[in-house]
């Protein structure tokens, strides 16, 4: 009896040691989404302020390098090591002035109570986490994916896909068509020209 009940103490052990790492990348969305409600609720915070602290939040949990790199697509190879320096920053304040601060504290509360422990591996270093998000002004609930990678020990997000539209994948289409027509000077004035005041 000591033995099995030894042997099933393992076994949970080890089960829990199993869905604890499958979870990870949930763990790390539902982290995101914590660390930036109460900035959303905070209507004392200037806006300024409010930016600020959304962007340190971004920058803890989101891949911002590799998301500058997918978003180039091919165009990446042609930059100068002073230019992909350069364009990280730049779509990092892009993407928070264009994407992350339109989020209302509604909408955000939503994908909270939606995320369930649902994801699926493309490889072992790639993740989607999966919801379905409801919102009162929208019929139909949204179909909301959450991508991301594990680099450096830790799941980061890079993508986030809503009824199979990524929001990477747009950029990318957008600043290919720049790249090709106006070049890559163009390109990072026009980002910079949405940026947050706070963007460097």
């Amino acid at each position: 009896m000591a033995v099995i009940t030894i042997a099933l103490v393992v076994c949970a052990g080890a089960i829990g040691l199993v869905a604890a790492a499958e979870s990870a990348p949930v763990a790390q969305v539902r982290a995101t989404i914590d660390e930036a409600s109460p900035v959303f609720a905070n209507n004392q915070l200037r806006p300024a302020e409010k930016d600020q602290q959304l962007r340190r939040i971004a920058e803890k949990h989101f891949d911002f390098g590799y998301m500058a790199k997918s978003a180039m697509g091919t165009h990446w190879k042609s930059l100068s090591t002073a230019q992909r320096k350069q364009f990280v920053p730049v779509l990092e304040g892009y993407v928070l002035a264009t994407y992350l601060t339109t989020f209302q504290q509604n909408t955000v509360e939503a994908a909270s109570n939606a995320l369930k422990d649902d994801v699926k591996y493309d490889d072992p270093e790639t993740a989607a986490v999966h919801s379905e998000v409801h919102l009162r002004m929208v019929q139909d609930p949204l179909q909301v994916a959450y991508m991301l990678h594990h680099t450096g020990g830790k799941w980061k997000l890079y993508d986030i896909v809503v009824d199979n539209v990524s929001t990477l994948g747009n950029y990318r289409d957008e600043f290919n068509k720049i790249m090709n027509r106006d070049g890559y000077d163009k390109l990072v004035a026009g980002l910079k020209s949405k940026h947050l005041p706070a963007a460097r």
